[in-house]
């Protein structure tokens, strides 16, 4: 007996779908790092070193998070489609207000636990225009955003009209800069730099503006078969995770500080936009055939930014129970923390989201 399909109820996802999985994805990776920080950095920033192999097996893998977000933001907003003012205002409500809250929480929430004076607790308030407080090291990453958002109508009208081999030429020399980190272990200035100018000869093609152009790029001219998709990206993958941990296992007996220690976990290296390449690939291939799939991973993509923002207070609160429970063993807590903190985030920033003005908080 033959079945006969109707087209028309056939369910097709979106194309961009799995970047929602990648979006999850890589909060969980974020989780995964910064879970494994507990076990290489000291309480005054020094280095711990009898928990490095763990540490390093995980996180050279997961370095790539950083990058991944803003190639997704490359891929879904490169050109605009609006006019500035309009792209202006969408995305700077969603992301400043809830960073602004819940950078209030990070000088809050630290005052009621005792760890905070009243002193601190204002200066960590009013250093939030400047820069992150003390325990939201993690907020970084929203400075960051703020710049690439920011110029992202700026360089639009250039990707509009930029050839694909000019895109190339920009990607290339962005390439070059990926290897600054390592060149100034032996030069500490490069092309220009000194003590009155810190701009090198190639300092607007450096940074994370290269991770923006490169998610453009692959949405626009990466078209391979799912073969070689998936061949290039796990060779990336494999290359840049090899490079990644290597540099790191040299650097851990003889790094006398954390920025040493994390020269080849610096999110613009070469080594880590590999890796970031081949996960942007690999998930690229991904293809949600369910609808009730697809509304529940675009659910849970749609909090990562809240679950970003609010992580590291639920991070420190169950790193105790669960490192002794585990009896310190760094193998297990990483991940396993790692995942618990992503699920009780979770839940939290849904059940925050059921709030009116939700939005102003979860993003």
């Amino acid at each position: 007996m033959t079945t006969i399909t109707n087209p028309a109820t056939e369910f097709k996802s979106s194309p961009t779908a799995f970047l929602n999985v990648l979006r999850i994805f890589a909060c969980l990776m974020v989780l995964t790092v910064h879970s494994g920080e507990f076990f290489y950095i000291g309480p005054v920033g020094d280095i711990i070193r009898t928990h490095h192999v763990w540490v390093n097996n995980y996180g050279s893998l997961m370095r790539a998070c950083v990058p991944l977000f803003v190639m997704i933001s490359g891929y879904l907003l490169l050109p605009i489609k609006e006019a500035p003012e309009v792209f202006y205002k969408k995305r700077f409500t969603r992301l400043l207000v809830p960073f602004l809250f819940w950078s209030a929480m990070y000088a809050i929430v630290p005052y009621f636990k005792g760890e905070f004076t009243s002193a601190q607790m204002w200066q960590g308030l009013y250093i939030i225009p400047i820069n992150f407080n003390g325990p939201a090291g993690h907020l970084w990453f929203v400075y960051m955003f703020i710049g690439i958002y920011l110029f992202i109508p700026i360089i639009s009208p250039w990707v509009q009209t930029a050839s694909q081999n000019f895109k190339l030429f920009f990607l290339g020399i962005w390439m070059v800069t990926l290897f600054v980190p390592y060149i100034r272990t032996v030069f500490p200035e490069v092309w220009g730099e000194a003590f009155w100018n810190r701009f090198s000869g190639l300092h607007y093609f450096s940074g994370y503006i290269g991770y923006l152009i490169l998610g453009h790029y692959i949405r626009g001219y990466v078209k391979l078969s799912k073969g070689a998709t998936a061949t290039i990206g796990l060779l990336l993958i494999i290359t840049g995770y090899f490079i990644t941990r290597q540099v790191f296992a040299h650097q851990m007996p003889i790094a006398k500080t954390i920025p040493e220690l994390e020269l080849s976990w610096a999110f613009p290296t070469i080594n880590v936009a590999f890796v970031a390449t081949g996960f942007f690939l690999l998930f690229s291939l991904i293809k949600i055939k369910s609808p009730g799939l697809e509304k529940f991973l675009a659910g849970v993509s749609g909090l990562t930014y809240g679950m970003y923002l609010a992580h590291i207070l639920i991070l420190v609160v169950l790193f105790g129970p669960i490192n002794n429970w585990l009896h310190n063993d760094s193998k297990l807590v990483i991940p396993i923390l790692a995942v618990s903190c992503f699920i009780v985030t979770y839940l939290l920033i849904k059940i925050l989201s059921y709030l009116p003005g939700s939005k102003y908080i979860v993003g």
